[in-house]
């Protein structure tokens, strides 16, 4: 595929999710509004209805911003064809991302049974979010030759015609 082919694909992906995201935010917002969501019990008298649906609406919009980092890697690869496995560092940075949406989205789910273990699930969030920017991080490390050559040629876009770019010796 060309990069205006990619780029399309990016945009028609991300217009998707987006759209996506803005329904499942208004289903969130308008179950939150109804006068009895937060008096009507779940599981629990500590768990209201309107705090479980709100839980799973969010558990959804991690679905589908996991997918849509799965979905979009081809098109980044492409659009990034200087730096090898950027769709992958792509994917890592939305699941980063994922994890810190997650993070405030369960609390009031989760903190009304654990009231003595909030640590605990700062702990899992906190390893989650570093084992994705380390894995980002080590793709980067892999990549950045690749990456210093193109800043290089940003650089220096002018070489005469007859030059020929010199390979360093392994």
């Amino acid at each position: 595929m060309t990069k205006k082919e990619n780029l399309y694909t990016l945009l028609l992906k991300t217009i998707k999710v987006l759209v996506l995201f803005f329904t499942l935010s208004a289903i969130g917002w308008f179950v939150d509004s109804l006068p009895f969501s937060q008096s009507l019990s779940f599981l629990s008298h500590k768990l209201p209805i309107g705090v479980f649906i709100g839980s799973v609406v969010s558990l959804l919009m991690l679905v589908l911003l996991a997918a849509f980092g799965a979905e979009v890697a081809p098109a980044i690869d492409g659009l990034l064809d200087f730096m090898p496995k950027a769709g992958e560092l792509f994917g890592n940075l939305v699941k980063v991302g994922a994890c810190l949406f997650a993070y405030s989205s369960f609390q009031g789910a989760v903190f009304p049974f654990i009231p003595d273990f909030e640590w605990a699930y700062q702990a899992v969030f906190f390893g989650l979010i570093l084992f994705f920017l380390v894995r980002a991080g080590l793709l980067v490390y892999a990549a950045s030759e690749g990456i210093s050559r193109f800043l290089l040629g940003c650089l220096h876009p002018y070489r005469p015609e007859g030059a020929k770019e010199v390979q360093p010796p392994n």
